[in-house]
């Protein structure tokens, strides 16, 4: 049983291994590469100047010795300064190949192992090192230090470590840690990273230390780290994409304060702590309320005040006025909401009038009410509506109304509007939540104001619109402020911030250049700007109901960036590893399959034989992918099947319940199975949210149940979203791709279409992405793909059948929109570029522009980037 055990682990590998950077690839070719158990990168930047060190450990999960072969992936323009490995007592070195020697390595593997992933290295150059011997059911370790220069754009300085697999979600066994120590001449101001959740430390204004550690990690993303420096009291950091000139382009600003300088210009506030204390508030919530209470007190600074009212049928206050925020005061407000004892009905109006009347007339401090209820209004005003007009008419400039809704049964819709209208953030604390972890996110959006009302400006020359979050929120000291939007113009500009320090206006300006055109190295920027405007849409909807025009714009957006709402449930997919044995030419899952509407659980496509002959005839494949694309909704409903069956197949194959402790297989499908039970519980939450927003049913959409929390929750987490997230759709060389069943499919495939079978990792394969490099990034999706090029006709990738030869005028047919490309002048006599079409119609339809002139079969653009619009 052991041995069988090791074998399926070692054929898991490919799943369980962070493949991406740095690999340990045994001789023997029948052996997967060996599992990767920690990834810790440690990461100084001085002025520029990084220095990155990277420690792996791989584990030979055989009972042999191996001989194996050590490749490390190099960044462009980093220099090698160190490479530790130690065999059998020995300090090995390695040899450093050039990108043409390492791009015919890379390939190799990339055919060997039928990973996808590798694709993204080829171009750069490699440490290679040969290791013997490798012992048996042990750990190796590989330590390696590189220095590179972080290029600065703007302003902004960048710095990427790679860490990208490939469409599996791949992961290390327990530890990926990094660290990076950022050290400046001038102040650091903003630090971000758009791919992974940092924990910054602040040294000073010139030293600051980034963290990010996760077990099992998932390496789905690159890491990417962004800062600047600079000398202003509060910075600003510019991040752009404009890829093509024609079009308008996205802006991310990150606003964030200097350290010193925000210590000393800390404003006082007033804290009111409402709580909610009616019948409905039973033990467990009125326990998790209480810890929240206390952790707030417990944070106000010495310079505060604050008060506290409770309310149920009446409304009692700790004190009739605010108090000092003395040691003893709040040890007594403590004892005092220790004593509450839940009962009564919920008198919303009167508490929020109660704490309203506590504020004074002191101008000059933030007034900021912290509201905790577990339910809605049953007593006095009982209309929410009619208490968002009471509430908007009595809160000034200065007050900040937080919404906290505990449990389910909360208006969702009330109190998100509630924190709206005064600048503030609602939160939501589900049964099972750790209410501590919620309420010190909160705390950390309210403590220590900097600058308050807050608006941002431009100079003429350029017009910002489309801007989120619509009302800024105040800044904080210790926080920054992430703002995403839409630009018109091009060049510098003045950017004006003001706000209110106290009862101070103060004003600050930058100059910051906004380009005509740029990379596409920034998409991230476009990507989370539409999460925003979603969010913002889907409120309209839970408070007005469909309207037709919010409905086609949001799902548009929602579509062609992978959002997941309720109205594109489909795109949900579980953000965790699924472990499979793979053998040759074959992946299936682990154990017997149940049926899948008559046929195996997995689509065609894996199963042996896979899509067909190579003789452009549709295969089984295309029949799967026809009725999955029948209409755009039955494509969420057949993965919701397919993930059902799944999951009640693994569970009985895992036998939950059992100690899965120090066993890396069921280890990892625990986890995958806890993620597809939380993906599949969203599909449904979405799925009961859409068909009451068709029936119009608004009162279960806006609250007292946990399908409007979750709608909720996704609304909110849309609206702030500040980092990438994954969904089972991406956006690649300019098609968008769903994953349905494990097939990347183009969402704009016809079941007419001509079709092309190529066989993955092939000669045909790699000359594709020799002639169209961008093709790589499509083929990193994985092993199975429907992909529309720009000649209209469907490109299969399969593991398992498909042409393995395609000579150059066949890939050119797939690439017809893509012609030969010619140099002429535009009416500036600037050199451009032009493109040899078949009509200047073909132009016009592909959303390139209006021509200048043509000459012959030529036509001229102003634009130096052409790209047909998808």
């Amino acid at each position: 049983m052991r041995r069988a055990l090791l074998i399926m682990l070692a054929a898991v590998v490919p799943v369980l291994s962070a493949r991406g950077y740095g690999m340990l690839i045994p001789e023997d070719k029948t052996l997967p590469p060996l599992a990767m158990v920690n990834h810790r990168v440690n990461i100084a930047i001085d002025d520029q100047v990084a220095v990155t060190t990277v420690e792996q450990a791989f584990r030979n999960h055989t009972d042999r010795q191996l001989e194996a072969t050590y490749i490390f992936p190099l960044p462009k323009g980093a220099n090698v300064n160190k490479f530790t490995m130690w065999v059998d007592g020995h300090e090995q070195a390695g040899e450093l190949l050039d990108a043409k020697k390492a791009g015919e390595i890379y390939q190799s593997i990339v055919r060997r192992t039928q990973d996808p992933g590798l694709l993204e290295y080829i171009g750069n150059n490699m440490m290679r090192l040969r290791v013997f011997p490798v012992m048996p059911k042990a750990d190796q370790k590989v330590k390696i230090s590189f220095t590179s220069i972080a290029p600065q754009d703007n302003g902004v300085i960048e710095y990427v470590y790679p860490l990208k697999t490939d469409g599996k979600n791949t992961k290390t066994l327990e530890e990926l840690s990094i660290k990076a120590t950022l050290k400046s001449q001038h102040s650091i101001q903003s630090i971000y990273s758009p791919t992974h959740a940092i924990t910054t430390t602040r040294n000073g204004d010139r030293e600051a230390t980034m963290t990010f550690e996760r077990n099992q990690a998932l390496l789905d993303k690159d890491f990417t780290l962004f800062y600047s420096v600079g000398s202003k009291e509060i910075g600003i950091t510019p991040l752009m994409h404009r890829p093509l000139t024609s079009e308008d382009g996205y802006f991310l600003l990150l606003i964030s304060p200097q350290m010193e300088s925000a210590k000393n210009n800390i404003i006082p506030r007033d804290l009111v702590l409402v709580l909610d204390v009616s019948g409905s508030m039973d033990a467990v919530k009125m326990e998790q309320a209480r810890k929240a209470v206390r952790y707030c007190l417990g944070n106000l600074n010495p310079k505060d005040r604050f008060g506290v009212v409770s309310f149920a049928t009446s409304v009692r206050k700790y004190r009739e006025a605010l108090v000092e925020a003395s040691p003893e005061q709040i040890e007594n407000a403590r004892k005092w909401v220790d004593g509450l004892k839940p009962g009564g009905g919920t008198a919303m109006q009167a508490a929020l009038d109660a704490a309203v009347d506590l504020r004074t007339k002191d101008e000059g401090r933030s007034f900021t009410v912290v509201f905790f209820t577990d339910g809605q209004p049953t007593l006095g005003e009982m209309k929410p509506d009619n208490i968002l007009k009471n509430v908007a008419s009595r809160h000034s400039s200065n007050t900040r109304l937080f919404t906290f809704g505990v449990g389910d049964d909360v208006n969702t819709t009330f109190l998100d509007q509630l924190a709206d209208t005064t600048r503030a953030v609602s939160t939501y604390v589900r049964p099972a939540e750790d209410i501590e972890t919620k309420v010190s996110s909160l705390y950390g959006k309210m403590t220590h104001p900097v600058l308050a009302n807050v608006k941002l400006s431009v100079s003429d020359n350029i017009r910002l619109y489309e801007t989120y979050p619509q009302q800024l929120p105040d800044l904080f000291w210790g926080s920054q402020l992430v703002v995403l939007g839409k630009y018109t113009g091009n060049g510098p500009a003045s950017v004006r911030l003001t706000g209110q320090v106290g009862t101070e206006t103060r004003e600050f300006a930058y100059d910051v250049r906004f380009p005509a055109r740029t990379t596409d190295d920034k998409d991230f920027v476009e990507s989370l700007w539409a999460r925003r405007k979603v969010g913002l849409l889907l409120d309209q909807i839970r408070i007005n109901g469909e309207q037709k025009e919010l409905m086609d714009e949001m799902l548009a957006l929602a579509r062609k960036y992978g959002i997941a709402t309720p109205y594109t449930s489909f795109l949900v997919v579980p953000d965790a590893p699924m472990p499979v044995v793979a053998g040759p030419g074959l992946v299936k899952p682990i154990g017997p399959q149940p049926k899948f509407d008559g046929k195996p659980e997995l689509p065609p496509v894996l199963q042996p034989g896979g899509m067909g002959g190579g003789d452009g005839k549709p295969g089984q494949v295309i029949d799967f992918i026809r009725r999955a694309q029948a209409k755009p909704a039955d494509g969420g409903k057949l993965r919701a099947e397919y993930e059902d069956k799944k999951l009640a197949d693994e569970e009985r194959q895992l036998e939950l319940g059992r100690d899965t402790k120090g066993d890396p297989l069921k280890e990892a499908k625990e986890q995958y199975l806890s993620k597809v039970r939380e993906a599949r519980g969203n599909f449904k939450s979405y799925e009961q949210a859409k068909q009451w927003l068709n029936q119009r049913d608004m009162k279960n959409v806006q609250g007292g149940n946990s399908t409007a929390v979750d709608v909720a929750v996704c609304s909110n987490n849309l609206r702030a979203q500040e980092r990438l997230s994954q969904t089972a759709s991406r956006n690649v060389y300019g098609r968008n791709c769903l994953d349905v069943g494990g097939v990347w499919i183009d969402d704009g495939y016809a079941a007419d279409m001509k079709t092309v079978v190529v066989k993955a990792q092939s000669d045909a394969y790699f000359r594709i992405i020799e002639k169209n490099p961008k093709m790589k990034d499509v083929f990193r999706l994985g092993n199975y793909i429907v992909y529309v090029t720009p000649g209209k006709v469907a490109l299969v990738v399969d593991v398992n059948d498909g042409k393995e030869k395609l000579d150059d005028a066949e890939i050119d047919a797939l690439f017809a929109a893509f012609l030969a490309r010619t140099k002429c002048l535009n009416d500036a006599g600037e050199s451009t570029l032009g493109m040899r079409l078949r009509s200047s119609t073909v132009l016009i339809e592909t959303g390139i522009g209006k021509p200048l002139h043509r000459s012959g079969s030529v036509i001229c653009y102003r634009r130096t980037t052409l790209r047909p619009r998808a």
